[in-house]
């Protein structure tokens, strides 16, 4: 998936943007409460690939994620013009990942700011070159010109539009450097990838321990939130619960295996048909059922790669 991604947004950084058609071509847009919309990514896009969204103030545009590619971001960005001349001020990445950062771009030129966790910075230009083993000269530079987050943040940061509060906090799991954005008058989180809604995920960084307790935390302190998942269709406490299982579920029985002393091809042989009769029709297991598995043997046994972090002390605290 991520190797056809670097391609497509390769491409799209050489060859002018496509002309607008009637409605969005990469993306559902849907409105979630007053003045907060979700962009839902059309399934098997390669433009926007994960979700994004924005929230309107009464006296400027906060946007969550910027797709993978300009072109994405720039129907986004059309989107939100249509809904209201209000500037967009302020553009908030959940995490590094290539489809969340791709269109950062189109929104700076257009006068917004870039917000993301500390790691974010960092990660942006470097870490997205581990998806492919051999990264083609044409894909590194585009890597190299992704548009890094001007302001950080370690814990969170509050942003107003106005009169409308916006709270921006860190939660671990999925990345390492991951933020969720709370609209807390309309009861709505943007949870980025620490949420993917029916959709098996990806965990080439996560920390599933720590992951687990983020996805309880949701629960305890959003019961009644609608959720925006990274990937995925809009959610609730019941769908939350439901993703809580499977990343509860895989460390469970990974670790079960090992105590029985599985491990590679047999661990997964052992263990995937567990998964796919509970979660075998979720989006995405084909793709990410078996490495899951072998990407949690990794955490369990301490042999997982991890992104070097700025932030130690609170990385290593919090897994």
């Amino acid at each position: 998936m991520f190797a056809a991604l670097l391609l497509a947004v390769s491409a799209m950084a050489a060859s002018p943007t496509p002309t607008a058609t009637a409605g969005p071509a990469h993306f559902r847009l849907v409105p979630v409460a007053g003045g907060v919309y979700a962009a839902i990514a059309k399934p098997g896009d390669r433009d926007a690939v994960g979700n994004a969204g924005f929230v309107v103030g009464d006296e400027s545009v906060l946007v969550v994620d910027s797709f993978a590619t300009p072109a994405a971001a720039q129907e986004l960005l059309s989107e939100i013009r249509r809904v209201t001349k209000l500037p967009v001020r302020w553009v908030v990445n959940t995490h590094y990942h290539l489809d969340h950062v791709g269109g950062n771009a189109v929104f700076v030129r257009a006068g917004a700011v870039v917000i993301a966790h500390e790691n974010v910075r960092a990660w942006v230009r470097t870490e997205n070159l581990k998806w492919r083993a051999e990264i083609r000269p044409e894909e590194k530079e585009m890597l190299s010109r992704l548009v890094l987050p001007e302001i950080t943040h370690r814990q969170g940061l509050t942003l107003w539009l106005g009169s409308r509060r916006v709270d921006v906090q860190f939660r671990p799991g999925h990345t390492g450097g991951d933020s969720v954005v709370r609209v807390s008058d309309a009861d709505v989180v943007f949870a980025g990838d620490l949420f993917w809604n029916a959709t098996v995920p990806n965990l080439i960084d996560a920390d599933t321990a720590a992951w687990q307790k983020t996805l309880e935390g949701f629960l305890d302190e959003f019961p009644r939130a609608t959720f925006v998942p990274g990937h995925g269709e809009l959610g609730h406490a019941l769908d939350v619960r439901f993703f809580r299982d499977y990343i509860f579920g895989l460390r469970q029985t990974v670790a079960r295996g090992l105590e029985e002393g599985k491990s590679g091809q047999a661990l997964i042989d052992s263990v995937l048909p567990l998964h796919k009769a509970r979660f075998g029709n979720w989006a995405w297991f084909d793709q990410f059922g078996a490495r899951n598995i072998t990407m949690t043997e990794q955490e369990m046994k301490g042999t997982k790669r991890y992104a070097p972090t700025p932030s130690l002390p609170i990385a290593r605290d919090l897994r």
